[in-house]
């Protein structure tokens, strides 16, 4: 068995073809309305390949080629999984950083060559954030400093001090918040009646198609970017993280699977393993 973090279960569900998935089942002991189809079928899909990874491998996962869309310094890096729950890198903190806008629209082969030139001057955003504004304006020609992507590690045991029952009342408060968000005003009821499980379209940046609200598209906007960073958002955190305590709290997983999916051994693992052989013949000798 080998072990990946929350995120890259996560993520193997998000590069395969979510709606093409007919999935049945119910995402929590009592009814939640606002979510969409493709989001109820993610939630349902991560039930089943937390459950039973080589079943859903071979009876449910329809994989898509996922592009690069060269918006993030480290998006091509192929995922890891490690021989061990205690490796420190299962563990580690997440950090990437988001790709000037001005680079972006320059193509692929000018983001390359930012990636490449941003790893040289990288360490200067935590110890010296002014020089790295004045190499970035030197080398580039701007002078935005790319924000920075820095989240806690979703980890392999993300809330190992919670219990089922702690994430259960967890979840129940922030449903009952969401109705009461809902309830809270008629322009809450009107636009969330009509769009609460398409709150994607808070950053579209096209036209509202059948916006009968009488809220103009901005308004509409805002308020299901605040819903949900709010309430769905977190909501679909915590289901995660209940059903990865309810099914496979480790999350453990075959390793030829994964590698078929692009996974590569973690490297730390392997040298931690090579050590401890040579330490073992060492003791033998």
């Amino acid at each position: 068995m080998v072990y990946i973090t929350l995120a890259n279960s996560n993520n193997i569900i998000y590069n395969s073809d979510i709606s093409k998935l007919d999935l049945e089942g119910d995402i929590y002991k009592i009814p939640i309305y606002f979510f969409s189809k493709y989001e109820k079928n993610s939630l349902l899909a991560i039930q089943e390949l937390l459950k039973d990874p080589e079943k859903y491998f071979a009876e449910i996962y329809v994989p898509i080629k996922r592009e690069d869309t060269y918006s993030l310094i480290s998006e091509a890096k192929k995922p890891c999984y490690h021989k061990s729950p205690n490796c420190e890198r299962l563990n580690a903190d997440y950090e990437n950083y988001e790709i000037p806008s001005d680079i972006v629209e320059q193509g692929p082969i000018v983001v390359k060559e930012f990636r490449k030139w941003f790893k040289t001057v990288q360490h200067l955003i935590e110890t010296k954030p002014d020089a790295f504004v004045m190499h970035l304006q030197a080398r580039w020609g701007i002078i935005t400093n790319p924000r920075a992507i820095s989240r806690e590690n979703s980890g392999s045991a993300m809330m190992d001090n919670y219990s089922i029952e702690d994430l259960e009342e967890k979840i129940d408060g922030l449903i009952k918040e969401a109705g009461r968000f809902y309830y809270h005003s008629s322009k809450n009821k009107t636009i969330l009646r009509r769009f609460s499980k398409m709150t994607y379209l808070a950053n579209s940046t096209s036209k509202l198609s059948r916006n009968n609200t009488g809220f103009s598209d901005q308004e509409v906007k805002n308020l299901l970017r605040d819903y949900n960073n709010e309430y769905k958002k977190p909501l679909k955190n915590l289901l995660i993280e209940y059903y990865r305590l309810k099914l496979n709290p480790e999350i453990q997983m075959q390793g030829y699977l994964l590698e078929n999916l692009g996974f590569v051994e973690c490297r730390h693992c392997s040298k931690e393993r090579a050590t401890s052989a040579i330490e073992v013949e060492v003791e033998e000798v």
